[in-house]
């Protein structure tokens, strides 16, 4: 008998993992492992026309297996599978697969003869050894347990959306910036450390949020988009609710600045407000310094010695080029995520008249480029700590030279299926850099 705990854990493994081993039979046996979605209990797929798909072909009987690599709780399963087509005729079901896989987007851009297809169970054995041992349990499955699961399992909610749209992946660049400034003050007042953090933090999520609805409506990030929220994309949040909540996040952050401004000084406002127009200008128009090869200066200098600045001065109420000088190493790792991201989409922004650096500089150039953003992060902090502006605690920083080895081969490597990820394995980049300096300034502050 099957109970509604079966159908919990069943929809758990299917919740907790990304993948699967795909089992076809046509022209011979063929396993392979694909990313895979669901809904309920039904299972959606994107796979390339080769050897699973030309089996399908001649016959639709699938077997598959998702785990997690430790056999404690996983399932066996035998369905039929449906091919429904090439994944820019389905938004619906790319929408499930993107929102969990985002690694599947560089796939499908680097091998266009994709198709979704949709797996029904129609058998799946549980396994479940987290506490003691019992049998594999065989559940069939029914129209009704389809129906059933399907109630269970109700995908993101709108708050979640809401979060989502934010891109709070992204957050780092400013956690990082706005806590090194504050420890470059010789006194760190706590209460308004967090206070700038969370002004700073909404003005940020909500100009995320204004740029991927700018890039939505100006049709330059269509459906293959990697480096958005991919809320409007995927139908999670109509363009009304997101322009809604830009207005909410920006006013809560102006709000936040104000309050700092008549409690610090007027300089906070002044580099409120020049953040502010960084980032709303970034990519409005007619103005639009992504398009005009001026977006790499604008997030260096709002990611950078802006927000340093602005931290430090809320501390110590004084002006100082020591956060300016010291912010120079993270606002170089920030330009480098942009840069991932615009290396990647190069032909794309070109074909559609966009002028970035990296469509200035073409592929050969803009590796070379990525290479001296790095490396100049490593040496500018060597020269900072050389003529006392950071101390040499923060020469630890130097731990997180495999990673930045690890992107730059990446980055000489544009036919890699993994380079697709290049921004976001520089946000890994920046954030290890960035916590690692911090660690510096933090030992040689209260520890030495």
């Amino acid at each position: 008998m099957v109970t509604p705990q079966d159908l919990q854990d069943v929809l758990q493994v299917f919740k907790k993992n990304k993948t699967m081993v795909l089992s076809t039979s046509g022209d011979g046996l063929w396993s392979s492992r694909v990313y895979f979605a669901s809904r309920g209990l039904e299972i959606y797929a994107i796979i390339e026309q080769s050897k699973n798909f030309q089996n399908l072909q001649k016959n639709r009987k699938v077997f598959f297996v998702i785990d997690r690599g430790v056999p404690d709780l996983f399932i066996q399963g035998e369905g039929e599978v449906e091919v429904l087509g090439n994944p820019a005729e389905r938004p619906e079901e790319r929408a499930l697969l993107f929102q969990k896989n985002i690694e599947l987007i560089p796939f499908v851009k680097k091998i266009p003869n994709t198709v979704v297809v949709r797996i029904r169970p129609t058998r799946i054995f549980l396994s479940d050894f987290r506490t003691v041992f019992k049998p594999r349990k065989e559940i069939v499955i029914t129209e009704e347990i389809l129906a059933q699961t399907r109630q269970l399992d109700r995908g993101i909610s709108k708050l979640a959306a809401y979060f989502k749209a934010t891109r709070p992946f992204a957050f780092t660049a400013t956690l990082v910036s706005v806590v090194i400034g504050a420890l470059l003050a010789p006194q760190v007042h706590w209460g308004l450390l967090a206070l700038t953090f969370l002004g700073v933090l909404f003005i940020h999520a909500g100009v995320n949020a204004l740029n991927d609805l700018m890039d939505y409506k100006y049709g330059v990030d269509d459906w293959l988009v990697l480096g958005a929220s991919r809320t409007l994309q995927d139908g999670l949040l109509t363009p009304k609710e997101q322009t809604r909540w830009i207005i909410v996040l920006l006013s809560l952050g102006a709000l936040i600045g104000l309050v700092l401004a008549w409690k610090i000084g007027p300089w906070v406002l002044y580099l409120g407000i020049l953040g502010g127009i960084l980032g709303v200008f970034y990519q409005i128009r007619p103005l639009g310094l992504k398009y005009r090869a001026l977006g790499d200066l604008s997030v260096f200098l709002a990611f950078g010695p802006l927000l340093t600045l602005g931290s430090y001065y809320v501390q110590t109420r004084q002006l100082s080029w020591v956060p300016v000088l010291a912010a120079i190493p993270i606002g170089l790792l920030v330009i480098g995520i942009l840069h991932g991201n615009n290396f990647r989409d190069l032909v794309e922004d070109i074909q559609a008249g966009y002028r970035t650096v990296a469509s200035i500089l073409g592929i050969r150039g803009s590796s070379v480029y990525y290479l001296l953003l790095v490396t100049l992060a490593y040496l500018s902090l060597i020269v900072l700590v050389v003529f006392r502006i950071l101390p040499w605690q923060t020469l630890i920083v130097l731990f997180s030279l495999p990673l930045a080895l690890r992107n730059i081969r990446l980055a000489y490597r544009p036919d890699y299926l993994q380079f697709g990820l290049l921004d976001l394995f520089t946000a890994q980049l920046h954030l290890a850099f960035g916590v690692l300096v911090t660690l510096g300034l933090l030992i040689s502050k209260y520890l030495t």
